[in-house]
């Protein structure tokens, strides 16, 4: 998944995201909006729950670099949608 923030107009200001990962273990890296450099990644072990919140998805982007070696690897993502 490449770099990228939720911001789509249907999540409203400051959305909470939660993530379950399930399976292979991953590397989510986190940036900066504008900017190229990476600044942070967090391992993601199967059964962890991340939650993003308040002004994340504002100021910074995510992303789950591709890796070589496949393992299986599920993601479950929820959002809460505002419908108008």
């Amino acid at each position: 998944m490449g770099w990228h923030s939720d911001n789509e107009p249907e999540l409203k200001k400051n959305p909470v995201i939660a993530s379950v990962s399930l399976g292979e273990s991953r590397e989510m890296s986190f940036r900066k909006k504008g900017t190229s450099k990476m600044e942070f990644k967090i391992n993601l072990e199967s059964g962890d729950l991340l939650l993003m919140e308040e002004s994340l998805q504002h100021n910074w982007e995510h992303s789950i670099p591709k890796r070589s070696n496949k393992e299986e690897r599920l993601n479950l993502t929820f959002r809460k949608i505002f419908v108008s």
